[in-house]
């Protein structure tokens, strides 16, 4: 078994208690988290898997002015002796900028003088600790690199994002991006529906098996046909679905019925998607089959009886409707459930086997849930997303990206998916915690070509919605986010 130990000076163990360290977890070269068990004594952090080899650390850390965020060790090897946990990270992180940055110089991209200034002293932050043998000065120094290391990162990610969405303007006037809302489970027509047409150029509408077919056998549109007929009314742009969302709350209630009978249950779930796409054919744009397939869901499948469900919902649609194209949603695409779920699939080689099948499909999606525990992806520098989609692109597919941000940590009881936010800020979340992660994520989704679609979970909290606090309206009014929607969408798209 490999056991890495970390260490903290004692000035510094108030961090640590504070960090989500029983999320923390070891990956390997791929970045797909290992099974790991985490165990915490005053100061000192131990983390095992079961594989003795080389691995990468990732720990939420509280970085001042930042909140919660994950961090990364450089490789490291099992040892018997502790290593400096804040001197693992400080490497970590300002590797990680460091290649990033020559990477993306060595591309055409601009460094400012500022951020190789930034760079400069955060390298010397981590040069003074690393030379020292007084703990308590080698943490101090290193929680100073981290900090700015963090800005740091910020300052990378915004530079390409900005310098990348000029060049894409300059081949093309306006970016053919996707960018779009979900409407609230069951459909209809929005509220503030001419606000939602000035922010956004698409739509998605859940048609989702849960809420169709809520009583068995017995399928209700009402709530889709109003939302798809006032979408293409607009002239937006529509997406249909997840089709089948394989999460807790999400499902038929009834399903306990066919349970225990894959092939039955198999041809239920055929039999509806058959029905929603000859009732919604010509008038979807693109069609999302399925979403959380890849995490622990709230029946017990096995691997096979997953890939068999994907397979079987990509051949139907495309079956029905052989001219729009077809994606398939992953859940946590960084894989953070693996730690925790011994069995569980890794996102990022599961979407390999469905491009790799020959079924024809399209894209694929990923679902970014920022900061929702247990339900959603840990929060991280924008850099690291950027990082991450980069690495799904190396599949070959187009991808949309479904973002979420909280902007409250207060109970939603609206919420069909209620679940705890983690603190994205010093002093807990807020709207304005929301506008920058969220716009800062967004801006670096535009930038990339290979993103076809950018679509935001959650338009109106004063409804029942699927997560907490990430509508873009809630009782006192839209909050700050709307507007940036709507500016992106007077400036940059279609």
């Amino acid at each position: 078994m490999g056991q890495f130990t970390f260490d903290v000076d004692q000035s510094q163990q108030h961090r640590l208690a504070h960090a989500l360290w029983p999320a923390a977890y070891v990956s390997g070269i791929e970045g797909v988290p290992w099974h790991t068990l985490s165990r915490l004594d005053g100061r000192r952090l131990t983390v095992q898997r079961d594989i003795d080899e080389s691995g990468k650390l990732f720990l939420p850390w509280p970085v001042d002015g930042r909140g919660i965020t994950s961090l990364s060790t450089c490789s490291l090897r099992p040892q018997e002796n502790a290593y400096a946990l804040l001197l693992e990270l400080a490497r970590g992180s300002l590797y990680n900028i460091r290649t990033q940055s020559d990477l993306w110089s060595r591309s055409g991209l601009r460094l400012d003088e500022s951020f190789c200034t930034a760079l400069q002293e955060s390298t010397g932050l981590f040069l003074n600790a690393s030379g020292t043998t007084r703990s308590e000065q080698r943490d101090q120094e290193c929680v100073a690199a981290l900090t700015l290391l963090e800005d740091t990162a910020q300052q990378l990610s915004d530079s390409y994002a900005s310098q990348a969405i000029a060049y894409r303007k300059q081949r093309e006037t306006k970016l053919g991006t996707l960018v779009g809302c979900s409407l609230p489970p069951g459909g209809g027509v929005p509220a503030h529906a001419a606000d939602f047409t000035a922010a956004f150029n698409t739509a998605a509408v859940r048609m989702s098996w849960g809420d169709i077919e809520s009583d068995y056998g017995r399928l209700d549109f009402d709530g889709p046909d109003a939302a798809v007929d006032w979408a293409t009314s607009q002239g937006l742009r529509v997406i249909g679905g997840p089709l089948l969302d394989f999460q807790d709350r999400m499902l038929p209630h009834w399903l306990y019925l066919v349970e225990d009978n894959f092939h039955a249950l198999l041809d239920s779930i055929n039999h509806f998607a058959e029905q929603v796409v000859k009732r919604y054919k010509g008038r979807v744009q693109i069609w999302n089959c399925a979403s959380g397939l890849n995490t622990p869901g709230p029946l017990s499948l096995t691997d096979e009886q997953v890939m068999r469900i994907a397979m079987t919902l990509v051949q139907t649609v495309r079956r029905q409707d052989p001219q729009t194209p077809v994606i398939i949603s992953f859940d946590q695409p960084l894989g953070e459930y693996l730690a925790h779920h011994r069995n569980g699939i890794s996102p990022i080689h599961f979407a390999d086997a469905l491009a790799r099948s020959g079924l024809g499909l399209a894209g694929l999606g990923l679902e970014l849930r920022m900061g929702y525990a247990a339900l959603g992806t840990i929060p991280r520098s924008t850099l690291a997303i950027s990082q991450l989609l980069d690495r799904w692109a190396t599949l070959g597919l187009p991808i949309m990206v479904q973002l979420a941000v909280a902007a409250d940590t207060a109970p939603d009881p609206l919420a069909r998916r209620p679940t705890s936010v983690i603190a994205m800020g010093d002093h807990g979340t807020s709207e304005a915690h929301q506008m920058r992660i969220a716009s800062s994520i967004l801006r670096t989704l535009l930038a990339k070509p290979f993103i076809h679609a950018a679509v935001w979970e959650g338009w109106d909290d004063t409804v029942a919605h699927v997560l907490p606090h990430a509508g873009l309206w809630e009782a006192g009014g839209a909050r700050p986010l709307l507007e940036y929607f709507k500016r992106i969408r007077r400036e940059l798209l279609n």
